[in-house]
C-alpha cells in the first residue's frame, strides 16, 4: 500500500484527519447546551441562534471553496492553515466579551471548520485506492456520528462543572494533536495538470449568492418575517447573483465548480440523493424532541437519551456502508437498498402519528440512521470513478456541501410543518427518501463498477500524482 499512497504510518494519519472532522463536527453541535448560560453572561437573548446560525452558514458556503483551494494549492496546506485557524478562531470564541463578538467569531470558526471538513474527505479519497478507501471513509463518518452524539453532553458538562469558555478552549489540545500528526505524517502531493489559477469572480459570486440565501432559510421566521421586504430582497438579490455566477462559471478557466462536473450523471444524482438523505435526517432531529418534549411533555434529557439509537446507527452504517462498497463495489443497489431502509423505519412513525409507543420509536430511527449512515460512503464514493485526482478536492466538497444544503434549506419547511402535523412532517421525509431512491436507481452499475475497475487497476494513482 505505501507504494500507492507513500503513507508510511496510515493509523497515525487516519487519526489526524478523524480528529480534523470530529473537531469541525463537535462545535456544530455542542453549543447548543451551553446557549443558556452564554446568553445569561452576555445578555445576547434577541440573538439565541445566531452562535450557532453564523457557524453552520460559514462552513457550509467554505466548503466547495476549500475543496477548490486544496486542487490549487495542496490538500496538506490547506488542511493544516484550516487547523491552525480553527484553533486561533476557538481561542477568541471563548475570549468574547458579548455577542456580537461571539456571533463574529463563530462565523470564522465555522468557516474553518468547513475547511476541515472538506480536508479530511479529499485527503481519504486522495490516499487509498477504492479496494479499501470506503473503509476509511466509513471510518470518517462514524467519527462525525460519533462529534454529533458527544457534542450536546459534553456541552452541558463542561459547561456546568467548568465555564462555557472551556467548549472553545479545548479545541486547541485537540486540534495541535491534529496538526502534529498530519504535519509529520500526510504527504505533500503535488497534481500535474491541476490549475493554478484562482476564479475570483466565481468566488465572489458565489458568497454573495449563498450567504444571503441560507441566512433567509436558517433565520426566515424569526428574525426576519418570511414576507418582509428584507427578506424578499435577499432571496432575489441571491438568484440574481447564483445566475451570475453561472455565466461567469460557463467561461471561466479554473471554475470554482466544473460545467463537466454538473453535466456528469452519476455526480447529480448522488449530489441530489445525499441531499434528500439530508432532508430526513434534520427532519428526526427536528421530530424527535418535538414530539417527546411539547406533546408528550418529557424532560430535554429524556429526548437526547431517545436519540442515542440513532446516532449510533449513523455510526455504525458509515464504518458498514464504507466496508461495503469498497468490497462489493454495488453502488445503485447498495443505495436503493439503504434508502428502503430507512424509509421501512418511517413508516411506523407516520402510521401511529403523536400515539407512537416508545418501543416503535426507537426501532423506527434507529433504522433510519442505519441506512443514512450506510449511504454517506456510497454517495461520496460512487461519482469518484468518474474524474481524475487534479479534481478530487472541488468533487467530494461539492458533494459534501450539497448533502448539507439539503438539510439546511429544508429545516425551514421541516420546521413549518411541526405546527401543523408531526405526520406532514414524517410524510415529507419519506418523500425524500424515495426521490433519493428513485435517482439511484436511474444509474448504471456496470458503468460505474467498469470505471473503478479500469482506472484503478493500471498504476494509474501513482502517474497521476507526484509526491514530493
Amino acid at each position: 500500500m505505501d507504494s500507492q499512497i507513500s503513507v508510511r504510518n496510515i493509523p497515525a494519519t487516519m487519526a489526524g484527519l478523524m480528529l480534523c472532522l470530529f473537531l469541525s463536527a463537535l462545535d456544530n453541535s455542542i453549543v447548543g447546551t451551553a446557549m443558556p448560560k452564554i446568553i445569561a453572561d452576555l445578555q445576547g437573548l434577541r440573538h439565541f441562534s445566531l452562535p450557532f446560525t453564523s457557524y453552520l452558514l460559514f462552513s457550509t458556503v467554505v466548503i466547495p471553496i476549500a475543496g477548490k483551494l486544496s486542487d490549487v494549492f495542496g490538500r496538506k496546506v490547506v488542511a493544516l492553515w484550516g487547523i491552525g485557524l480553527f484553533m486561533l478562531t476557538s481561542a477568541l470564541c471563548g475570549l468574547s466579551v458579548n455577542m456580537p463578538m461571539l456571533i463574529l467569531f463563530r462565523g470564522l470558526q465555522g468557516a474553518c471548520g468547513g475547511v476541515l471538513a472538506s480536508s479530511a474527505f479529499i485527503i481519504c479519497a486522495e490516499l487509498f485506492p477504492p479496494q479499501v478507501r470506503g473503509k476509511y471513509i466509513g471510518m470518517l463518518v462514524s467519527m462525525h456520528g460519533l462529534a454529533s452524539l458527544l457534542g450536546p453532553v459534553a456541552g452541558g458538562l463542561i459547561t456546568d462543572y467548568f465555564s462555557w469558555h472551556w467548549i472553545f478552549y479545548l479545541n486547541i489540545p485537540v486540534g495541535l494533536l491534529s496538526f502534529l500528526l498530519l504535519k509529520k505524517q500526510l504527504p505533500l502531493i503535488k497534481h500535474p495538470g491541476s490549475s493554478n489559477e484562482i476564479d475570483f469572480n466565481g468566488i465572489t459570486l458565489f458568497l454573495l449568492a449563498l450567504f444571503p440565501f441560507l441566512f433567509c432559510f436558517t433565520e426566515g421566521g424569526k428574525l426576519l418575517p418570511w414576507t418582509s421586504p428584507v427578506t424578499i430582497s435577499l432571496i432575489v438579490f441571491s438568484l440574481l447573483m447564483l445566475v451570475g455566477f453561472i455565466k461567469v462559471e460557463r467561461y471561466s478557466k479554473s471554475p470554482l465548480l466544473p460545467v463537466e462536473m454538473l453535466k456528469n450523471k452519476v455526480f447529480r444524482r448522488a449530489s441530489f440523493s445525499a441531499a434528500m438523505g439530508y432532508v430526513a435526517l434534520f427532519g428526526l432531529i427536528l421530530y424527535v424532541p418535538f414530539l417527546l418534549q411539547i406533546v408528550q411533555h418529557k424532560g430535554a434529557a429524556y429526548s437526547g437519551m431517545v436519540m442515542l439509537p440513532m446516532s449510533l446507527a449513523i455510526v455504525v452504517g458509515g464504518m458498514s456502508g464504507g466496508f461495503i462498497a469498497s468490497k462489493w463495489m454495488r453502488f445503485r443497489l447498495q443505495a436503493m437498498v439503504n434508502f428502503s431502509i430507512s424509509i421501512v423505519g418511517l413508516i411506523p412513525l407516520l402510521v401511529y402519528g403523536e400515539s407512537i409507543s416508545m418501543g416503535m420509536l426507537i426501532s423506527g430511527i434507529l433504522l433510519v440512521g442505519l441506512g443514512i449512515g450506510l449511504n454517506f460512503p456510497t454517495m461520496n464514493m460512487a461519482p469518484q470513478a468518474f474524474f481524475p485526482a487534479a479534481q478530487m478536492g472541488i468533487l467530494i466538497s461539492s458533494l459534501e456541501f450539497f448533502q448539507i444544503m439539503g438539510g439546511v434549506v429544508s429545516t425551514s419547511v421541516l420546521g413549518n410543518l411541526l405546527h401543523v402535523s408531526t405526520q406532514w412532517l414524517i410524510a415529507l421525509c419519506i418523500v425524500a427518501l424515495a426521490f433519493g431512491f428513485i435517482a439511484m436507481a436511474g444509474l448504471n452499475e456496470k458503468e460505474i463498477r467498469d470505471k473503478f475497475e479500469a482506472r484503478f487497476k493500471e498504476p494509474a494513482m501513482a502517474k497521476e500524482y507526484e509526491v514530493a
